[in-house]
């Protein structure tokens, strides 16, 4: 393979915090690893390295009143799928609906509404979706009031194509199976399990469609309260996020709050929400019919319309009242601030609310090629390379804001650096040894 086209983490299977390096004051990326001494100059200082300054801010976090978590695409990389479909990327999701549209019907389409077929490398299925869903727009309008309207062959394939790609996307976007390889999920899972459960429960907030953390929650043991009834037919209810998870014996009129238990919000919808022609949305993996359409938010540039819709609005207002809260750290990992509307709630409550902490891990900050030398004690910032949300918040780490930790890295890497809370009750120790027979069982 070509050196440039080789990527530093595609050698880098399983999450190593040792990977991790902190955005300093200094505009440097610094490693993880202390300096080593030079035995040729004894009288050089190694320059010490960032694991300290990190653990201590990640040790916080676990301990701190609130907890919000945010996780983006970059989070789903993680799981594999041996010999199958893994998460797929923005281009994978191009292809997709290349193949399942047909490449001259794409072309086509993609001729008709950006002006040529995009080349290798140009790829954005949502700018594409974005164009084609602006012209079914302007095309009806003209239909209702044009009676010899001309175009209306070409409404109806847009249409059609739209439906397919978003066919397409859903499909892609389901690749979770009962053996899919969560470990990063599990450890994250694991780790912020050990809270107390005195304190308001950790807030998870995903992007994803996919059942990734539904599924290591599961294997887990932990609950997750995602706004959805324990009725037959499960039923979404804002209400819900309201209810808790207590043990009340029966001899006894005290409840005592479960441990493991978090509150589970997914932005742009899930592969296993539906809604019903009476807008109900339920929980439901039946194939999509005009009874039972997906409740997702696809990628195109009206998301943010589509946000102020049920029960999306409900995961946004959510998203914003807990940034408010006091004594809160937030943990974004894998998005990459791409998304305005998510955005802009997080810039506003870095300025607004000085007891909120943020710990920011993404694996973009850095381009891969410098990460080859290992041996770099630093590497320079690069804010030209950044989004304009992310450059913000790298000068603000320049300019000594310390409730900030930026870190370069994958969740996986993030996730093998949370520290374990010492101490465990008797229900969590009964857990681990039962996870322990299980694994020696095979199950």
């Amino acid at each position: 393979m070509d050196e440039k086209l080789k990527n530093f983490w595609d050698g880098e299977p399983i999450g190593k915090k040792d990977l991790l390096r902190l955005l300093t004051r200094n505009g440097k990326w610094l490693r993880w690893e202390s300096e080593k001494e030079d035995p040729d100059d004894p009288r050089k200082k190694p320059k010490a390295g960032c694991k300290d300054q990190v653990e201590e801010a990640l040790l916080a976090s676990l301990h701190s009143t609130n907890v919000v978590v945010l996780v983006g695409s970059g989070a789903s990389f993680s799981a594999k799928n041996e010999g199958g479909q893994n998460a797929p990327s923005m281009w994978h999701l191009w292809e997709a609906v290349k193949n399942g549209c047909g490449e001259a019907d794409f072309n086509a389409v993609a001729q008709s509404v950006i002006g040529h077929v995009p080349a290798e490398g140009e790829e954005n299925i949502e700018a594409l979706l974005s164009l084609c869903k602006m012209s079914i727009e302007l095309l009806e309008v003209r239909a209702v009031k044009d009676t010899a309207f001309p175009d209306r062959a070409r409404l109806e394939q847009l249409k059609e194509f739209v439906a397919t790609a978003e066919r397409e996307i859903l499909a892609q976007v389901g690749f979770v199976r009962s053996d899919t390889e969560l470990p990063a999920h599990s450890g994250f899972l694991r780790k912020f399990a050990r809270r107390s459960p005195e304190k308001p429960r950790v807030k998870l907030f995903t992007t994803n469609y996919d059942l990734c953390i539904e599924t290591a929650g599961l294997r887990l043991g932990v609950v997750l309260i995602d706004g959805f009834s324990h009725s037959a037919e499960q039923r979404f209810n804002r209400d819900h996020f309201d209810h808790d998870i207590v043990r009340r014996a029966a001899s006894s009129t005290k409840a005592d709050y479960l441990d493991g238990v978090f509150h589970l919000y997914k932005l742009h919808g899930s592969v296993d929400w539906r809604r019903r022609p009476d807008e109900v949305v339920i929980r439901s993996l039946d194939d999509p019919n005009e009874d039972r359409r997906p409740v997702l938010i696809y990628p195109r540039s009206s998301k943010y319309q589509e946000a102020f819709e049920s029960p999306y609005l409900d995961m946004f207002a959510a998203l914003q009242a807990a940034l408010r809260e006091p004594d809160t750290t937030l943990i974004v990992s894998g998005f990459g601030f791409a998304d305005d509307h998510i955005s802009a709630p997080i810039w506003s409550a870095i300025e607004t609310n000085l007891s909120l902490r943020l710990v920011l891990c993404d694996r973009g900050f850095v381009e891969h090629q410098k990460l080859f030398d290992v041996e770099a004690q630093e590497i320079d910032l690069d804010l030209a390379g950044q989004r304009p949300y992310q450059s913000k918040i790298a000068r603000l780490v320049q300019q000594g804001d310390t409730r900030i930790t930026m870190l370069n890295g994958r969740f996986e890497d993030l996730a093998d650096a949370l520290p374990m809370i010492s101490g465990k009750t008797d229900r969590q120790l009964l857990q681990d040894r039962l996870e322990k027979l299980r694994e020696g069982d095979g199950a």
